[in-house]
């Protein structure tokens, strides 16, 4: 089983590209501005990277993996930025900071040379600042780990309240920022090995129009009963196989049933759910659901009900010592 290597150091390369495409009805995939100077991207390319988005261009976050490298893209429709990857980088931390890259990004500048430029070097600095060294020297995060460490905070744990932007707010009390920052933040934290995440609840919104009001109930198809044992439906990122397994509260990891590796839970992307009834033991992927948005009334299938899997965070121990001698 992998196990986290808690005292691995935060060194990361940085992206080697980025470029600036947009969509247009008629003509498809427009390429802008490429930076840095002699970068380049193909028309096929574009429509690749844009196809990461889903059919219709649902999902804002995007992943393509082209023949020259990995791409990680953000839709703010019509536009995209797309970043090309160096090899070995973590793309999960160029996610978090692409994410809060696009808050102070000109999407109707006029000088988009410019606005490219700028972007991509605001994006390695956004990532150097994501190092543990420069973590660790933020008094907001040593105030946050000095209460964990002390047993004023046991776990961080995440209020869901039925959209998708978890909060935190035992950890808004040590961090600074909008609960947005604070996620990211955490998230950075983990990355460098100071937390470790575990499963915790779940995340809803609605898919149709991002309200975050909705009535809500599950039961057995069978018997009604609202007793029912999750089995998701996993993709696994170290053999590419579908796999299974139960996610319950308190657990980091899960393995794959065909190569045994161990999956972090904050990695777990879900594609499918079937619920066994505790009590009469009917297996369905569909129980009875009634959930309907509040804003326009659709009703949610499982997939969006139990996809978004919530995460607590805890204190790694191998971390007190480094901590408290820095």
């Amino acid at each position: 089983m992998r196990k986290y290597d808690y005292r691995r150091e935060h060194v990361s390369k940085m992206p080697k590209e980025m470029h600036a495409i947009w969509w247009d009805d008629s003509l498809g995939p427009m390429i802008g501005r490429s930076y840095p100077e002699g970068a380049s991207i193909s028309i096929e390319e574009a429509l690749r990277i844009f196809m990461g988005h889903g059919i219709n261009q649902e999902a804002t976050i995007g992943y393509t993996n082209l023949p020259r490298g990995l791409v990680i893209s953000y839709l703010n429709s019509p536009n995209c930025i797309a970043v090309l990857l160096d090899e070995g980088e973590d793309s999960q931390l160029v996610e978090r900071n692409l994410i809060r890259l696009i808050e102070n990004m000109d999407f109707n500048s006029t000088d988009w040379d410019n606005e490219i430029a700028k972007a991509f070097e605001r994006l390695n600095e956004l990532i150097e600042r994501s190092s543990r060294e420069n973590l660790l020297s933020r008094p907001d995060v040593r105030k946050l780990i000095g209460a964990m460490m002390d047993g004023r905070l046991e776990k961080i744990e995440p209020l869901h309240i039925l959209k998708a932007a978890e909060r935190y707010p035992k950890a808004a009390e040590y961090l600074s920022g909008t609960d947005e920052e604070i996620t990211l933040t955490l998230h950075d934290l983990e990355s460098v090995g100071m937390l470790v995440p575990k499963s915790h609840g779940r995340t809803i919104q609605c898919t149709k129009c991002g309200g975050t009001e909705m009535t809500l109930s599950l039961s057995c198809p069978n018997c009604h009963s609202t007793d029912l044992y999750k089995v998701y439906m996993m993709h696994c990122p170290s053999c590419g196989e579908i796999t299974h397994g139960v996610i319950m509260d308190d657990m980091d990891e899960v393995s794959c049933q065909h190569c045994k590796t161990a999956i972090p839970v904050s990695e777990i992307k879900v594609l499918g759910i079937e619920l066994l009834c505790n009590n009469c033991s009917t297996v369905t992927p569909d129980p009875l659901i009634v959930l309907n948005c509040v804003s326009c009334g659709k009703r949610f299938s499982p997939l969006d009900l139990l996809a978004g899997t919530g995460l607590a965070f805890e204190l790694n121990p191998a971390g007190k010592n480094e901590v408290s001698q820095s």
